[in-house]
């Protein structure tokens, strides 16, 4: 930081100084900086497969070897360690008719109140003015009393600043004294000796104007809800503790807002604008509707073809397979995330294959034996191997996965995580847990009412299917149209993405209740200029359908963005569509 300096000398002075030093940093993969009034802000990024402590170490060594090149008023540069998984877990928008001042104290006690609740790691507050005292010499009672501008900035100094004076022993106990300045008002800073003439003191108030007011904007802040006038908002951006569960978090910050609006939040509206806990939340409910209705088709087809208790068995293997696997990526340090939920759900249509198959298998050899025990036997006997050499080349196919490099392998990795032990989990469940429930529940009773029906329809669909086989082996013409249309569409597969009917894309765009607008302007960009221009945005969102509210931010792009940046020519609107819309995002 380098105050009173302004973005192109910041950059000049600073920024290049920083970046001749950084950029031959090894294992570097892409180095980007802002430079604005008084402050540069340099992000570097590394290779994936870099050793992040060694190279961050690197990285601190080399801004000490460029700060004796900086100004001397310049402060220290410092170095903070930015995690892809620092991002924040909500954002919240409090709007009040308040003072500016009023407002910045609003949001410094927001701000303590919510960093003492279980899980949040630290709280950041945007869109505020603090309070800031003007003093405005006056150059002519300078010249008069002979005082330089020095002076005057070190009296102030010297009476904010605590110094120690020393110390004092009483009754063999030493006390240690120190002297507690402290200028809390207007009065006390005007009321500062600057200097000494004639045996008379010269007080700030004497040589120069003393007023209240609130610093220079760098950012502004505002909500409109339902289409409403925007009105003047603070944000709050809530970073969790890392390896701190998310959904917990959440609902404890929320619990803490519900707790202040009796107190600080009287008066004020309170609207979170983005909670990871309940994208969870949503994930985890979704999870778990797909997983009960792939129970009740599995249970369903079975009971329709084999028995109610072989159903239940089938079904029950989705859910065992699912709390072997959970304790598996326990175990292996994965956590629940949007990328790991992904995965459960797409494995839920792969797991109950071999379970299904086993239970089938001995279903038939117990009408065929009798023996419950036996039939369970013969079934793992001549099916065990093959279920596990289908279950390992399915294995196979996600192995490399583990392989992919750079920040996306990184991205992607719990992906054959959470397959892979899926599908041992439902191998060991199909193998293991089926055959002893099946010999356990299964009766041997050949003459029901039910199972007859159920069998005479079983015998002719396999009677049906067994013709339909015999015919087409018996018949030349149909075997090689079927070979050559096989062909065909496999060929005609692989063209789609080529020829673009296929799109390509990391993940595919699904239904959100947020929208993001970033905006830039030329660099240079005055903030005044960028408000006007986001107002303009703005405006013509008011009366859209399917809008709850939007929060503006003018002074820097938005926080989920892949690089987030603060500067007067940016601004970014979040837009937050209704629940009950009519229309996906």
């Amino acid at each position: 930081m380098l105050h009173g300096a302004s973005a192109e000398d910041i950059e000049r002075l600073v920024t290049n100084k920083l970046e001749e030093h950084l950029a031959n940093l090894s294992d570097l993969d892409k180095l980007t900086s802002t430079s604005r009034d008084g402050i540069s802000i340099i992000t570097a990024q590394f290779n994936a497969s870099a050793d992040l402590e060694k190279s961050i170490q690197k990285l601190k060594d080399e801004v000490s070897k460029a700060k004796v090149e900086l100004p001397a008023e310049a402060k220290d540069p410092s170095v903070t360690d930015v995690n892809f998984v620092d991002q924040p877990v909500q954002i919240i928008s409090i709007t009040a008719d308040l003072p500016f001042a009023a407002f910045a104290q609003l949001g410094d006690e927001l701000k303590n109140e919510l960093q003492t609740v279980s899980g949040v790691a630290r709280v950041e507050v945007s869109g505020v003015r603090n309070r800031e005292i003007d003093v405005v010499v006056r150059k002519e009672d300078l010249a008069r009393y002979g005082i330089s501008l020095s002076q005057v900035v070190a009296a102030v100094a010297s009476a904010n600043a605590s110094l120690p004076v020393g110390s004092v022993t009483v009754d063999n106990i030493s006390y240690n004294i120190a002297f507690e300045g402290s200028l809390d008002s207007i009065a006390d800073i005007g009321a500062t000796a600057v200097l000494s003439v004639g045996g008379h003191a010269v007080y700030l108030r004497d040589i120069a104007d003393v007023s209240d007011g609130v610093e220079k904007a760098t950012s502004y802040s505002r909500v409109s809800i339902a289409g409403a006038p925007s009105e003047q908002a603070l944000t709050l951006a809530i970073f969790k503790v890392r390896g701190q569960d998310v959904t917990s978090t959440t609902k404890a910050v929320k619990a803490k807002l519900d707790s202040l609006k009796s107190t600080l939040l009287v008066g004020s509206t309170v609207l979170i604008t983005f909670d990871t806990g309940d994208q969870v939340r949503t994930d985890l409910s979704e999870l778990t509707k797909t997983g009960l209705e792939t129970m009740l088709l599995v249970m369903l087809a079975l009971f329709a073809t084999i028995g109610w208790r072989e159903a239940i068995i089938a079904g029950l293997s989705i859910p065992l397979s699912f709390v072997i696997a959970f304790v598996g990526l326990w175990y292996s340090g994965n956590t629940f995330n949007f990328v790991s939920l992904f995965s459960l759900i797409l494995a839920i249509g792969i797991l109950v294959d071999s379970g299904i198959v086993v239970v089938e298998a001995i279903h038939t050899r117990i009408r065929k034996f009798g023996d419950r025990k036996a039939a369970a036997f013969e079934a793992l006997r001549e099916y065990g191997w093959p279920l596990i050499g289908g279950t390992m080349t399915t294995v196979a196919v996600f192995v490399p996965l583990f392989f992919i490099s750079g920040i996306v392998g990184k991205f992607i990795a719990s992906i054959p995580f959470t397959l892979i032990f899926v599908l041992l989990a439902s191998i060991v469940v199909a193998l293991g847990f089926v055959p002893l429930l099946t010999i356990i529940f299964s009766k041997s009773d050949k003459h029901t009412p039910l199972l007859e029906k159920q069998e005479e329809y079983a015998e002719k669909a396999r009677t049906w299917y067994a013709e339909k086989l015999h015919a087409f082996f018996a018949n030349r013409k149909w075997q090689n149209r079927f070979l050559w249309g096989m062909v065909l569409a496999f060929v005609l597969s692989l063209s789609l993405p080529i020829i673009g009917v296929v799109k390509v894309t990391f993940f595919p765009q699904d239904d959100s209740d947020f929208l993001y607008v970033d905006i830039e302007l030329p660099t240079g960009t005055p903030l005044q200029s960028t408000d006007i221009a986001a107002r303009a945005v703005e405006e013509s969102l008011y009366g859209v359908k399917n809008v709850d509210s939007l929060i503006t931010t003018v002074g820097n792009t938005s926080s989920f963005g892949n690089d987030p940046q603060a500067d007067a020519r940016f601004a970014n609107i979040t837009i937050n569509l209704s629940k009950k819309r009519s229309k996906d995002s």
